[in-house]
């Protein structure tokens, strides 16, 4: 099985698959930033939020995910 997993086939493959896993996530995390920033348009054009509390919570999200 470990010549199997070293073999340059498997790697190209799975190399393969790998971009492909990961571009979908890109896509996906792209569709989701733009829907957010559409939302986050919306309310503020409605008067819902405020530029700054849009920062604060971009600021949380920050450390959050940091």
């Amino acid at each position: 099985m470990p010549e199997f997993i070293s073999s340059p086939t498997f790697l190209i493959v799975a190399a393969i698959l790998g971009i492909l896993l990961l571009m979908g996530f890109l896509k996906g995390g792209i569709r989701l930033i733009i829907w957010v920033v559409i939302l986050a348009g919306i309310l503020m054009g409605l008067g819902f939020l405020t530029q700054g509390d849009l920062r604060d919570w971009i600021e949380k999200l920050i450390k959050i995910v940091a």
